[in-house]
């Protein structure tokens, strides 16, 4: 009997080391599922940092953690998050080189490592200890992988119990790192989702500002001398096209069209301000010529990252119908001969686009209209449409399409831009289809 007894004592002692393992192990697997909770929960980035690596932190039984995501465009691991006494210093703060110091290795290759003594590992990097006053003794370092593809590094620092992390703590650091992984890359698609999704808002709340600058009435004159209308459809993009209508007296009203270079918000802002001194210059200026060069000036003296706009100006005097204008750039005014509905371009008077020289050599030309003729202006949103095959709408065909129609200038501008849609059917509209008709009868 007394022979058995330190059988049963160690038969006991390793039965309770076993029940310790697995209590360890069930501590670890309760870890893992709260973090995968934290995963499906988390959506903000730097919240999610801070609630992962706070988890690390404490499974791992470290003083302090970090994470280093790579910056694919300078090729360099950054620390968007840092958990420990120094992490407010390093956080946001370092940038380091792949291949450099543990974490860059570890990116570098893409393998996980233990490095028990740092003081004894030619590969740690000691600028950060010396710069915030912390000692590092040893590191955990692991990968962070989606799909085979190295985003960054995750590291833990310094066991609290003074001993070096072990195979066991590499085993389940890689396992947290992987979810690690998955859910900083969920959250940053939710990011790109919810960016793209506010962008898709101010880009239409854009496009309906912008299109309250187009004139939404449309006057006929005195005795309906002419008849005038405008259409502008907006692409997927906001861009720079714009129209506008400038009724000078009972006799006179000017048109005008214009195309801004560029695509966005900053076409759209130069539009609107573009517009808007328009409309005072051709308040102060009775001829097209003076008008044009005022807002070359200005243009020139406030440039801006190279913008600049095409845009023709005109002047009907609806009692004699000599119309009088100038083109900086643009598609020449289209005249449709009110009895033959030939086609004429008014291709005089054009010089290069505003805002680009100071000094420019704007023109003036004169026609006569004769009853019924209509004047036509489109931008290149319209010649540049593409159908499936990438072949291009044309101006060609455009004045093949305006000599078949010659009713009213609704009926013009309708009849145009239903043949361009039909033409780009099934094809994405990367510019705005404008154009402006004025008839004079």
């Amino acid at each position: 009997m007394a022979n058995m007894q330190p059988q049963a004592n160690g038969s006991e002692t390793q039965h309770v080391a076993e029940v310790a393992i697995l209590r360890h192990k069930v501590e670890d697997l309760r870890s893992l599922i709260e973090v995968s909770i934290i995963i499906n929960s988390a959506n903000d980035l730097n919240e999610l940092y801070k609630l992962v690596m706070d988890k690390a932190q404490s499974v791992m039984k470290a003083e302090a953690s970090s994470i280093f995501l790579i910056n694919e465009e300078k090729n360099v691991l950054e620390i968007p998050y840092a958990e420990g006494t120094v992490g407010d210093q390093i956080q946001n703060k370092i940038q380091l080189p792949l291949g450099e110091g543990i974490a860059g290795w570890v990116a570098l290759h893409g393998k996980p490592d233990i490095i028990p003594d740092v003081s004894k590992d030619p590969r740690f990097n000691s600028k950060i200890d010396e710069s915030t006053g912390f000692q590092t003794r040893s590191i955990l370092a692991t990968p962070l992988m989606v799909k085979d593809k190295i985003i960054g590094v995750a590291e833990v620092i310094n066991r609290v119990d003074g001993r070096a992390f072990n195979e066991d703590d590499l085993e389940l650091f890689s396992t947290f790192c992987r979810q690690v992984a998955m859910a900083i890359e969920n959250a940053r698609m939710y990011q790109i989702k919810m960016e793209k999704q506010r962008l898709e808002q101010q880009l239409e709340a854009a496009k309906t500002i912008q299109q309250s600058f187009l004139p939404q009435n449309f006057p006929d004159g005195p005795d309906k001398k002419f008849s005038v209308a405008g259409r502008s459809l907006p692409a997927v993009s906001i861009g720079g096209d714009f129209f506008d209508l400038v009724e000078l007296d009972k006799n006179h009203i000017g048109i005008a069209v214009g195309d801004v270079t560029g695509k966005g918000i900053p076409a759209a802002l130069y539009m609107a301000r573009f517009v808007s001194d328009f409309r005072i210059y051709s308040r102060n200026h009775r001829d097209p010529l003076s008008v044009l060069k005022a807002l070359n000036d200005i243009l020139v003296e406030r440039s801006r990252r190279g913008m600049f706009v095409t845009f023709q100006y005109g002047i009907l005097n609806s009692t004699s119908g000599e119309f009088v204008y100038t083109n900086a750039g643009h598609i020449p005014f289209i005249r449709i001969d009110g009895q033959t509905h030939k086609i004429e371009l008014l291709e005089g008077a054009k010089s290069i686009p505003l805002g680009i020289l100071s000094e420019i050599n704007l023109k003036e030309e004169k026609v006569k209209l004769k009853k019924g003729d209509v004047i036509v202006s489109i931008t290149d949103g319209i010649i540049e449409a593409k159908n499936k095959i990438g072949e291009l709408y044309s101006l060609e065909r455009a004045i093949e399409t305006l000599s078949e129609n010659n009713k009213s200038v609704k009926e013009i501008i309708e009849y145009l831009l239903e043949d361009v849609q039909n033409f780009a059917i099934n094809t994405e509209q990367y510019d705005d289809l404008t154009i402006l008709a004025l008839k004079w009868q």
